[in-house]
């Protein structure tokens, strides 16, 4: 799947040392006479980041009206531009969940962008926002993991975990100081610490919400915005998800109607998805699986609802949308293990915070959903109301903050603004760019065609970060070609599982092992022999996988069409491709002696 820099006079080209930062609480109006403070920024080794990167904290005050009390530290990472004209401006990373981490989610694959055509011009400025990855993190275990993966499936947020989180929580956090527009501020206060004029914002997802909010409350510090998939400010998710998810797969099938060769593979999709909900509603389906991390199998039952979570989840990514119906057809035949398997990559995890999670959602989005609007909402859908319910009682067992109507207006601005949006998804979908730029006076939006939330094995993906990166460099929207995306298409459907596994040798897996670094981005892999004729794939940004051989330097995974390829020289492996669909996810990356 498929961030920078402003008057920095004392980062680069000097020895980095004691850096300036605004002390204590920042109140718009008075932010340019506040007292500062020093930031050590020194190097350091991030995992999936070059090595020129540099990391420091920043402490803020968890309650910034007070300016006094409890302080939380930031991380904060800085890829530095390595081009000889350096520009001032830097690129600062909004990621999605919300909840992920800055740092761990964006950093390799926005590097890899800026670096791919030549020398990084401007800064990447990465901030883990409060409560967030390294951020003093509001972490709720009992959400994660594989035993809750069950509860994930029957109640998306069970409300007993929610409520004991938020007590453990609560007896050092004031869990009403976790919104978006805190976080913004949050974000300014590091940029006038580290010297930065202007920001460049880059949100994905979720992550949208927080720029929008940035550009609101700070419009005089954004040179320019990109936004890939705009979660509207008065989208109240989960209300939409119902419809947007149904308006999704109807368009899938329509796709496979006109796709010869699926629709002769499966020409009864539409009645076997209705098919398999009504089987795991009379009662549970039973799955046993294996766990990525440990090897260790386990039994999950899918009930209706664990099914249609399922088949929302699959419509995110173009790659995994391809293979829908072949996954809807091998369960209506009784296989349900692919379509299973699938939930191994979703939940609510260890990889993003569920506290902030909740915190936002809780009260920017749920809080505002009238009982009266959910039945339209959700009426004829595959989802039914189980999102909004579930949510809704999560909520109930929180302890949010309470904001005023006035966040769901749009934001006005005339900042230079491109907004990317996919055809299909079932997460943002293009209506909710469209009303976004309306209030742009210089935002345009582009959709791509059969795209969705995530562009895995999209042919001509790079059309997107090549509109990014000619965005960022004129600063204007005027002018932009984005003529590319009318090439762009969708991964052909998948009419089987894959090439067949053949079995190896322990010692043909253990050859294989190792660290596999791409230099230019920073971006690794990990390789370990994980038994059962299986490799276990550690990946900063997309979890851990396991892969089956299918011959001696070729391995996929059993659900998502990720393949690995070894290059081989005298019986040792020194380098290695991973693709999806056939599209590489980065250059190849070589072998870590």
């Amino acid at each position: 799947m498929s961030a920078w820099k402003a008057v920095l006079f004392v980062l680069l080209g000097f020895s980095v040392g004691a850096m300036v930062m605004k002390d204590g609480a920042v109140v718009v109006d008075r932010r340019e006479t506040a007292p500062v403070r020093k930031l050590e920024l020194g190097s350091c080794k991030v995992p999936g980041l070059p090595d020129d990167a540099l990391c420091g904290t920043y402490e803020v005050f968890e309650n910034r009206a007070a300016g006094t009390g409890r302080r939380i530290p930031l991380r904060v990472v800085v890829v530095p531009a390595n081009a000889p004209q350096r520009q001032p401006d830097a690129v600062a990373y909004f990621s999605g969940g919300p909840g992920e981490s800055a740092v761990d989610d964006g950093g390799g694959w926005i590097v890899d962008i800026l670096r791919r055509r030549g020398p990084q011009t401007r800064d990447l400025l990465l901030v883990d926002l409060r409560g967030t990855g390294g951020s003093a993190r509001l972490d709720c275990p009992e959400l994660a993991g594989r035993k809750s993966l069950q509860g994930f499936l029957d109640d998306f947020l069970p409300a007993g975990a929610v409520r004991s989180c938020r007590e453990r929580l609560s007896r050092r956090t004031d869990l009403t100081r976790y919104t978006s527009a805190i976080a913004a501020d949050d974000l300014d206060e590091v940029r006038a610490a580290l010297g930065y004029e202007k920001l460049n914002l880059y949100g994905a997802s979720y992550g949208t919400r927080t720029a929008l909010t940035y550009m609101r409350r700070h419009p005089d510090r954004v040179r320019t915005a990109t936004l890939f998939g705009v979660v509207a400010n008065d989208a109240r998710t989960p209300l939409q998800f119902a419809r947007i998810a149904q308006n999704a797969l109807d368009g899938l099938i329509s796709e496979r109607a006109g796709d010869a060769a699926c629709h002769a593979a499966f020409p009864g999709l539409r009645d076997e998805v209705a098919g398999i909900l009504r089987r795991a509603g009379k009662e549970p389906v039973r799955v046993e699986l294996t766990e990525a991390e440990t090897g260790r199998t386990f039994e999950l039952r899918f009930n209706r609802d664990g099914v249609a979570q399922m088949l929302r989840y699959m419509l995110y990514d173009t790659g995994s949308a391809a293979r829908l119906p072949l996954f809807v057809h091998l369960a209506a035949e009784g296989d349900f293990r692919p379509l299973a398997e699938n939930s191994l990559r979703y939940g609510i995890g260890g990889w993003s915070s569920n506290g902030y999670f909740l915190a936002i959602t809780c009260a920017e989005d749920v809080a505002f959903i009238r009982e009266e609007e959910i039945p339209a909402a959700v009426a004829g859908t595959f989802l039914g109301d189980f999102r909004i319910r579930r949510q809704q009682a999560a909520c109930k067992a929180w302890t949010p903050a309470k904001l005023g109507s006035d966040i769901l207006a749009p934001t006005v601005s005339d900042i230079p603004t491109l907004i990317v949006s996919g055809e299909r998804d079932p997460a943002t979908p293009p209506g909710d760019g469209e009303k976004t730029v309306r209030h742009l006076s210089h935002g345009i939006q582009v959709v791509i065609p059969g795209g969705a939330h995530g562009d895995g094995g999209m042919k001509g993906w790079e059309c997107e970060d090549d509109l990014f990166v000619r965005f960022l460099e004129a600063g204007s929207t005027e002018g932009l070609d984005t003529s590319c995306v009318a090439k762009m298409e969708r991964p052909a459907f998948a009419l089987s599982v894959g090439e067949p596994e053949v079995t190896l040798a322990a010692a043909d897996l253990d050859r294989l092992a190792g660290t596999y670094h791409e230099s230019r981005s920073g971006y690794e892999a990990r390789v370990e022999p994980a038994g059962g004729n299986r490799l276990r794939v550690r990946f900063p940004d997309a979890g851990t996988r396991l892969f089956v051989p299918t011959s001696p330097t070729r391995f996929r995974t059993a659900y998502d069409r990720l393949t690995l390829s070894f290059r081989m020289v005298d019986g040792r492996a020194v380098g290695l491709m991973v693709e999806q669909a056939g599209e590489p996810w980065s250059e190849e990356m070589t072998r870590v002696p």
